[in-house]
């Protein structure tokens, strides 16, 4: 029933292939170390707390949480946003559709 179907105007052989560089790889690592050090970090440092808190301590534990969150939206959108390269690639004619059996 292709009456009411579209001629495709595109092509389904084209391949896409993606390669990043080394600082996608870096800021990749710098994320998750800066990630699981801070927040072991961070909850050392708020369980290790006894006795009375001021004013001080809370403006201490926020200003390391606000430290570290930072640090993680800056590696995280950094190696979101690294240079990744896009190649793309057709396969030649003779092959297109092309099955051959042999022994």
């Amino acid at each position: 029933m292709g009456l009411f179907k579209r001629h495709e105007s595109w092509e389904r052989t084209f391949r896409l292939r993606s390669s990043y560089g080394a600082s996608k790889g870096v800021l990749a690592v710098f994320f998750w170390l800066w990630g699981i050090v801070g927040l072991l970090f961070n909850a050392g440092t708020l369980f290790g707390l006894t006795g009375n808190i001021g004013v001080g301590t809370s403006a201490y534990l926020t200003a390391t949480c606000l430290v570290w969150i930072g640090g993680m939206v800056l590696f995280g959108i950094g190696a979101l946003l690294a240079h990744t390269d896009f190649d793309g690639e057709r396969p030649s004619e003779a092959d297109y559709g092309d099955v051959r059996v042999s022994r």
